[in-house]
């Protein structure tokens, strides 16, 4: 009789403890899962002080990263100091030229049935029987389309003050264009240029020069262009390239809960 009611405590035992582990594997597994009951999960979060980092859901994204990239798209104006590409047009700097009292011309072919479009400013104001002593020639080149291609000229004999510094009206050139061309970084190029110094500079594929011209004594050439296809651009391109960027983790996902286990 004895060992009789000894087993049937030892069954009751062996029950309850299986109720009890099936019970807690079936809330372990729908905790993982994330099907909690929202009753057990509400009374868990109320039981919680509120600065409990381990209940609380991960918090909404910032202002800075909203839509479906971590960054907004780059501003043009900005890119462009880097990604260099030209943002006024032919006709557009031609425009800025005259307006600075450079006379260029208006843009048109660059001569019948030529594909290549151009404005220019040129005058000699003084020569011998073979060549100019002083003369200034400017010419900003592209295409039908007004897609600037090159801008270059030639100073000859170029007046100066008692400094040596370049004569304010031929200096307005450069001036009008660094400034339309909108590259910041080339701005460090008209104090050599005021002093007549050789410049040459190539930042991000767009090449500067100002050089004085060997075989003529006073006379200098300068031209800036851009190439599309070197290595500074092609890296460049990539770097800022959005169809490189990753997309913005979803935030709608919060972090399972865990329940605070009360000690009564």
């Amino acid at each position: 009789m004895k060992n009789h009611r000894v087993l049937l405590m030892g069954l009751f035992c062996v029950a309850v403890m299986s109720v009890v582990m099936l019970s807690g594997a079936r809330y372990w597994h729908d905790l993982v899962t994330g099907r909690v009951d929202p009753a057990v999960q509400d009374q868990s979060l109320s039981a919680q002080p509120a600065d409990d980092g381990i209940a609380a859901p991960v918090s909404a994204p910032s202002s800075t990263m909203t839509g479906t990239r971590l960054f907004d798209a780059p501003v043009s104006e900005l890119t462009g100091q880097f990604t260099r590409t030209w943002r006024i047009s032919g006709p557009q700097m031609c425009a800025a030229f005259r307006d600075a009292g450079i006379e260029a011309t208006e843009w048109r072919a660059a001569s019948m049935r030529s594909v290549t479009y151009e404005c220019y400013f040129q005058r000699i104001y003084e020569r011998d029987e073979i060549r100019p002593l002083r003369s200034t020639f400017l010419r900003v080149r592209g295409n039908a389309w007004g897609e600037v291609l090159e801008i270059s000229g030639r100073i000859v004999g170029p007046t100066t003050d008692d400094q040596g510094s370049l004569d304010p009206s031929l200096m307005r050139i450069f001036e009008v264009l660094v400034s339309q061309v909108k590259w910041g970084d080339f701005q460090d190029t008209l104090g050599p240029i005021r002093k007549l110094l050789d410049v040459r500079c190539e930042r991000f594929g767009a090449s500067f020069e100002f050089t004085r011209e060997l075989s003529q004594d006073n006379s200098y050439n300068f031209t800036l262009v851009l190439s599309q296809g070197s290595s500074q651009q092609i890296r460049t391109r990539a770097y800022f390239s959005q169809d490189r960027w990753m997309a913005n983790p979803d935030y709608r996902r919060t972090r399972p809960v865990l329940p605070m286990l009360s000690s009564r």
